[in-house]
């Protein structure tokens, strides 16, 4: 859990890159940058470029099935935070479902900046956990879900379990 965060340390985790955060490397870290978190939850930023991964030249954007990596991202980023904020290694995640998923566009488009905001509904002592996430373009709604996820230290009990 994030305690309360004086402004000097949360701008320094705030200009931190995103892969500070989470436990992927280029060129699977999708997502752009943290704006803000706290307590439950965090608002993360992704802009399409033409050199955004799964960028398609034929839809001039990213597909928007993408929108449940950029929310999954965005949840282990909020770990992340977490992780760093009590000196402690950054935590395994896993994605292990979602339900509700809306998607309210065909594609992310070229140009754009969209906020990802997620929201810790719940997270049990064993590692289970569950995320109300949305994306925004401005003050648009483009994809929405509830995303069931998993988080561990024990790297070795998901390899011989």
């Amino acid at each position: 859990m994030i305690q309360d965060v004086d402004a000097q340390t949360k701008n320094s985790m705030l200009s931190l890159p995103v892969s500070e955060f989470i436990p992927h490397s280029e060129p699977m870290v999708l997502i752009d940058r943290v704006l803000d978190f706290d307590r439950n939850q965090l608002k993360a930023e992704v802009t399409i470029t033409e050199l955004s991964r799964f960028f398609d030249p034929e839809l001039q954007g990213v597909e928007n099935l993408v929108a449940i990596e950029y929310m999954a991202q965005s949840v282990a980023a909020l770990a992340g935070v977490r992780s760093r904020l009590n000196d402690q290694p950054v935590k395994l995640g896993f994605l292990l479902g979602t339900r509700k998923m809306v998607l309210n566009s065909s594609a992310f488009e070229l140009g754009h900046s969209y906020q990802v905001h997620v929201e810790e509904l719940y997270m049990d002592d064993s590692g289970l956990g569950s995320f109300q996430c949305e994306i925004r373009c401005d003050d648009t709604i483009v994809a929405e879900a509830k995303l069931n996820v998993f988080e561990t230290n024990d790297e070795n009990q998901l390899l011989t379990n």
